[in-house]
């Protein structure tokens, strides 16, 4: 790369809570923002911005700073990064190469790490890739360090979680004991008498909402004085979140950990656990519930569990349209239901986000099952007739819609394929390097096996990733068979007077319901049907 009289800089820094928790003086964000600013005045560069994620692992890259500094460097306004060193920028060792080693280049960067003595802009950085294993290496060691000891403290009672469940709160004294939170553990109390005396999850989570008593995510944001993260997430009180609270034995005054598992130390993605898996403790603290209330609603979830029906209907089977028919509004899936009005029993389905969370959040869109099977039956049975009766019209109007749709698909899928093809021939370019530099004599014996292993693997997802690309681009591509097709299948159903599961799920992707509205003083309710391959037949020219 060539060399320049003068650079705009992005000063990146980095502190992980594993690093010593920030206790080693040079690892401190202010030593490394001082030191890297020191560095660029000497030089007489420009400063444009200091990038800092403070309590962020380098095993992941999905820090804000870090891609907030990415998009700068793509909008042009950084051509040079400058780090303390090589295991600030990251310590996944793939990922970390591939940003020195392909997308800094790419736009034209310098990268230079002071304390490592690597620049981009010289030649001498083969021990660069080595430094970087050993980063990964040293990560990976302090996590399993962490989980063991993480584990043992779980196994003696101590609390290790960052946030206590609702009702709770850390001891002043010590942070590994729960002490009841005085400000709602009685909201807890409550919600286990209610359920005790006959109330549903669903009644209580709408009586708590509707005397305004916050959610246990939004109690916790209040309390912490931050916002909550995810805007999309609903701040009421829901029947799941009320069942969830009454299973949980930390009210009965047992330790419960363990729940869920970090599946890599590198994604840090966290996984649900098999109960028989789980570390229990009891007797650690004091108990919201007495053991004659817990065993009264235990006893209700075990009956209600039994004559629960998940994604059935009256007969015991999979209801006719589980998973296809989907709110019109919020999207969620309708769920059958049956209810009992004046003596007589009704089959319906219902908004499930309203089922869970109530009006706040949604409204209850009911349509009785024998109007949303007769509408369908109806649908399938014209336009049957309609592809028997005149076939080339209906394809030639499923193929002036189906062809917008297949572009924006067809673009999608290339990009998505160009990139896998682009790290393709970089990790060819790196595992030849590799080889290289083990002829040279520079690479011992066990780092290029375990180099290699990780590249190989890397390479067998890509293939198969491809594999499944090439398969949908080809796919997307054969719109005009796609869609005959589909013509051929609907064609079989023009004398069907009963609908059954296997129709609907061969024919239909989703059937969109919206609430009851009245026009024209009438009162009506919209049923889209989206058929697989063609879209609604009700959209427009």
């Amino acid at each position: 790369m060539k060399t320049q009289a003068t650079y705009d800089v992005g000063v990146y820094c980095r502190l992980s809570r594993d690093d010593n928790n920030g206790s080693t003086e040079s690892m401190s964000i202010s030593n490394q923002r001082q030191l890297l600013l020191n560095y660029i005045q000497e030089r007489g560069w420009n400063l444009q911005d200091i990038y800092t994620d403070d309590g962020y692992s380098g095993t992941t890259f999905e820090r804000p700073d870090f891609k907030r500094m990415i998009g700068d460097i793509e909008a042009g306004k950084i051509n040079l990064v400058i780090t303390k060193d090589l295991s600030r920028l990251g310590r996944n060792y793939v990922m970390t190469g591939q940003y020195t080693d392909f997308v800094f280049p790419q736009y034209g960067v310098r990268y230079i790490a002071i304390n490592d003595s690597y620049d981009s802009a010289k030649e001498d950085n083969d021990i660069a890739p080595f430094k970087n294993i050993l980063n990964e290496m040293y990560a990976k060691d302090i996590s399993k360090k962490i989980k063991s000891s993480r584990t043992l403290s779980a196994k003696q009672g101590k609390f290790m979680g960052s946030q206590p469940p609702f009702g709770y709160i850390k001891s002043p004294d010590n942070k590994y004991l729960l002490v009841p939170d005085e400000d709602v553990a009685e909201i807890v109390k409550r919600i286990f008498k209610l359920y005790a005396m006959g109330d549903s999850g669903r009644h209580i989570a709408s009586v708590l909402n509707d005397e305004g008593i916050p959610s246990p995510a939004v109690y916790h944001y209040n309390k912490s004085g931050k916002i909550h993260p995810n805007p999309k997430v609903s701040k009421t009180w829901g029947s799941a979140t009320i069942m969830q609270l009454l299973k949980n034995q930390v009210y009965l005054g047992n330790m419960v950990q363990g729940k869920r598992k970090v599946t890599s130390f590198k994604t840090k993605q966290r996984i649900l656990t098999n109960s028989d898996d789980w570390i229990v403790v009891e007797g650690t603290h004091e108990p919201l519930v007495d053991v004659q209330t817990w065993n009264t609603v235990h006893k209700r979830i075990l009956e209600n569990q039994k004559h629960k029906r998940h994604k059935v209907c009256h007969t015991g089977e999979v209801s006719l349209f589980s998973g296809i028919a989907k709110c019109a509004d919020c999207g969620s899936a309708m769920i059958f239901n049956t209810k009992r009005q004046d003596g007589r029993i009704y089959h319906i389905y219902k908004c499930s986000r309203y089922a869970n969370h109530g009006k706040s959040v949604c409204s209850i869109h009911t349509v009785p099952f024998s109007l949303l099977e007769e509408t369908v039956l109806h649908d399938i049975q014209n336009n049957a007739k309609l592809a028997v009766a005149d076939r080339d019209t209906l394809l030639q109007r499923l193929m002036n819609y189906g062809n917008r749709e297949q572009e924006r698909e067809r673009l999608r899928l290339e990009k998505n394929l160009c990139e896998v093809k682009n790290r393709t021939k970089e990790i060819d370019g790196l595992s030849q390097r590799l080889f290289e530099e083990r002829h040279a004599g520079n690479v011992p014996d066990s780092i290029f096996k375990k180099l290699m292993y990780d590249y190989e693997q890397e390479q067998d997802l890509l293939k198969e990733k491809a594999i499944i690309l090439k398969e949908s681009l080809a796919d997307s591509q054969d719109l005009c068979y796609n869609v005959s097709q589909w013509a051929d299948t609907i064609s079989q159903y023009t004398m069907i007077d009963t609908l059954t599961r296997n129709i609907v799920v061969e024919l239909i992707d989703s059937i969109q319901v919206s609430e009851r509205y009245e026009a024209n003083g009438e009162k009506q309710q919209d049923i889209l049907i989206n058929y697989k391959f063609v879209g609604s037949l009700n959209h427009s020219e």
